[in-house]
């Protein structure tokens, strides 16, 4: 995660990164977010700091006697080819060597990246460096990553994502809607609904429970919305309703039912522990790698992951939703 440099504040960048480490990034540039957080932190040199001393040699050879366990170096401040990895070469052999330190990467943001990668693997190859890893940093999105690696052939290592991982690409508002769903009432909660003509804008209402659906292999079929405390039962058949096709009659067959819903705030007061962030991290990998279908993993044309409900849910639903338009008119 390189995304500080265009986050819209420094809590955005900083919990921004926390989101990123969970989503599967091996660690942030992001310091006040390992320093919260316990992510592990990564990062290069600045243009500037190349610019400030005039000569690449003479910055590249200060910044690793600065830095010698963590030495990776911008090579396109001038010139890659000619200038960035000699230069880079020639400090791994005359600075950080006598340390008995290795040149850990450099690092490339502009150009032809596929090209410049493969023409720098040589070099470093040559120049017996094989295991200086090759940065890249740049407006990258996974459309740009998956091709430079599966169909250009690019020798990178890892690559340095910004402004498209914490801030917004395209999807600059987030499709959702949070509206108060239920109100205590003497010994109960009364459930409430939000009423609109865009049907993604009406919202669930009332205290519920949500279960996962696993098929015999242990793959998640769908999400179920249920009501708070409605049991389900395994042993048979169990119809649902799809909310978007009420219409059909369909029943989850040979399935498992785990209730995602965990109660971590009661009146006010924590009732347990939270995760610690790497709980966090590992419960969304294992998510990724296991249980949710890669078809809906992917970037273009996903699969839908459904959203169900049980029959009583639905019902209920749909009868707070006549009443509410009834007495609103």
């Amino acid at each position: 995660d390189f995304g500080a440099r265009r986050a819209h504040n420094m809590d955005a960048a900083t919990y921004g990164a926390r989101a990123a480490y969970i989503g599967g990034v091996v660690g942030t540039a992001t310091c006040s977010a390992g320093e919260m957080f316990g992510i592990p932190i990564s990062g290069t040199m600045a243009h500037s700091w190349v610019m400030f001393y005039g000569d690449e040699y003479e910055a590249f050879k200060k910044y690793a006697e600065t830095y010698p366990d963590a030495t990776i170096l911008l090579v396109d401040t001038y010139d890659v080819i000619h200038s960035g990895i000699p230069n880079a070469i020639r400090v791994a052999h005359e600075v950080l060597e006598p340390m008995g330190k290795r040149l850990l990467g450099i690092r490339i943001d502009s150009g032809d990246l596929a090209y410049l990668s493969k023409r720098v693997r040589k070099m470093l190859d040559e120049a017996g460096l094989p295991d200086c890893k090759i940065v890249v940093s740049n407006s990258l999105d996974e459309f740009t990553v998956s091709s430079l690696l599966t169909q250009q052939g690019a020798c990178i290592d890892s690559f340095g994502i910004g402004e498209r991982l914490i801030t917004a690409k395209s999807e600059p508002v987030f499709g959702a809607v949070y509206k108060l769903a239920a109100v205590g009432e003497n010994d109960h909660f009364a459930p409430r609904i939000k009423v609109s003509e865009n049907v993604e804008k009406i919202t669930n209402p009332g205290l519920k429970d949500l279960y996962r659906v696993y098929d015999e292999n242990g793959h998640a079929v769908a999400d179920l919305i249920a009501k708070c405390g409605e049991q389900l039962d395994d042993s048979q058949p169990l119809r649902y309703v799809d909310p978007q096709k009420p219409w059909k009659n369909r029943s989850f067959e040979n399935c498992t039912f785990k209730n995602l819903r965990k109660c971590y705030v009661r009146q006010g007061k924590r009732t347990e522990e939270l995760p610690r962030l790497d709980a966090i991290r590992n419960y969304v990998k294992n998510q990724l790698d296991h249980e949710i279908w890669e078809e809906e993993q992917r970037f273009e044309n996903p699969h839908r992951h459904y959203l169900d409900m049980t029959p009583d849910y639905y019902e209920l639903k749909m009868d707070l939703l006549t009443k509410t338009r009834r007495a609103h008119g």
